[in-house]
């Protein structure tokens, strides 16, 4: 679906080189996704701490913050303050996406309602953004590089977590009720995805 934008930029970085610019960009676009979905892991301690959903959502909150630990590290951050108001503006949308309810007069409970849409948010996020295929072969082993691949790597094991909890974990969400959030959220996600690699490869 990015296939285009993909092969400019990774055309870009050949030619100009992975820059603590464009590194610095990467990482907070990152950093953005996965915050939007620490608070809702965080939730995961209200839980019965011999639930599955407990050790499924602990396990990934830890893994989320091990992620972003890595990424402050790695990270050449450029001090150009443009750039993060640049992706507070890109990202936005994010925001608005996540805070939404849509919650009727015979819906299920709003917490059930939020935990879902939070949920669904979080894994239209690990679906959609992916910066790997961005950078040319000849720097993967660079630290920025590898530590990309590595959260993408994670990203596609707490993937399966979050279908079958999607799918299994709320059962007083009506099946029509589910497929429509995660597709609002997909959608958001991918436009947002989207308009964010363009603007890298400007």
């Amino acid at each position: 679906m990015h296939l285009e934008a993909y092969d400019h930029l990774r055309t870009k970085i050949e030619k100009h080189g992975l820059t603590p610019r464009l590194e610095t960009r990467i990482a907070l676009f990152i950093s953005t996704t996965k915050s939007l979905n620490l608070p809702f892991l965080a939730m995961a301690e209200n839980a019965p701490a011999r639930s599955p959903a407990w050790q499924a959502l602990n396990s990934q909150l830890f893994r989320e913050c091990e992620a972003l630990n890595v990424l402050m590290r790695v990270t050449r951050w450029a001090p150009e303050p443009m750039l993060y108001w640049r992706n507070t503006e890109i990202a936005a949308p994010l925001m608005t996406a996540q805070l939404s309810r849509r919650v009727g007069l015979f819906a299920p409970s709003v917490a059930s309602m939020a935990s879902f849409e939070a949920l669904a948010m979080g894994h239209a996020l690990l679906a959609t953004t992916r910066l790997t295929p961005i950078i040319p072969e000849t720097l993967m082993l660079e630290p920025f590089p590898m530590a990309l691949m590595r959260i993408e790597q994670e990203n596609g094991r707490l993937l399966q977590t979050q279908i079958r909890l999607l799918k299994d974990g709320f059962p007083d969400i009506p099946v029509e009720t589910r497929e429509e959030i995660i597709g609002r959220k997909a959608e958001v996600v991918d436009k947002v995805f989207t308009g964010f690699l363009k603007d890298l490869g400007a």
